[in-house]
């Protein structure tokens, strides 16, 4: 399981005891977020890297195909892992990966995310942050509360990782550009999620992506984070997508 942007691994702490049920739950924080720290100044990440980190994790772990499920900013890896890796992998869920290059407003789109940054060059972390989550703020979830008891430590941990995201993360990860051939080579092993309680863009994205690949957006319950807030209906249905 690959999370999202500013998170972790305790992302899924409440969803990974419902799929235990029925699978080995491997989650971990990706490079330069929480627990994951870098060697060496923080620096740009690369989509490649950051499949490689994933591929190079799952292969130290397990010798059978895994099956992927990636969230935001972790399910743009998790379409680069499809696209690297199709022959190790068993189905991938890619839940409202955030690509607006498939638009066909694609500049305007990413234009936001420019000025996100510049913000922050500018006027730093907090007002830029601020400005990254209402880009696209989309349907309140009456279930996500804003308390997460399934791991008490997530929120102040997490809190370090929002500079990360808009100095490091955020262009790279919203600049890539899916290959489609080789998705479109992996279905129906791809699957790709949208929420319940729709955000517009993200929304946008994964039914544009899903109509460029020739096949449809599955939904899931919740919003962006449904895993969190929705475990058991969540993990029901990300159970029946990966059987």
């Amino acid at each position: 399981m690959i999370h999202g942007g500013a998170t972790d691994a305790g992302s899924f702490a409440a969803i990974a005891p419902e799929l235990a049920e029925h699978y080995t739950v491997i989650a971990y924080d990706r490079r330069g977020n929480s627990r994951s720290r870098l060697d060496g100044p923080p620096a740009d990440l690369r989509l490649e890297q950051q499949a490689d980190d994933a591929g190079l994790l799952l292969k130290s772990l397990i010798d059978t195909p895994p099956h992927v499920f990636g969230s935001s900013g972790g399910a743009i890896v998790a379409l680069e892992l499809a696209t690297r890796y199709p022959d190790r992998l068993g189905t991938v869920v890619a839940h409202e990966p955030p690509v607006p290059s498939v638009l066909p407003d694609a500049a305007a789109q990413q234009q936001k995310y420019e000025v996100v940054y510049q913000t922050y060059r500018t006027k730093g972390v907090q007002e830029a942050f601020h400005q990254f989550i209402t880009i696209d703020p989309g349907q309140d979830d009456p279930a996500a509360d804003g308390d997460y008891p399934a791991d008490p430590e997530f929120g102040p941990r997490i809190q370090g990782n929002q500079e990360f995201l808009v100095a490091h993360e955020m262009l790279p990860f919203t600049r890539y550009r899916p290959d489609l051939a080789a998705l479109r080579a992996n279905l129906p092993q791809l699957v790709l999620g949208v929420g319940r309680y729709r955000a517009k863009i993200a929304t946008r994205i994964v039914l544009t992506l899903a109509d460029r690949l020739g096949t449809e957006a599955t939904p899931f319950p919740g919003d962006h984070t449904g895993y969190m807030w929705r475990p058991g209906e969540f993990a029901e249905k990300l159970h029946a997508a990966l059987t």
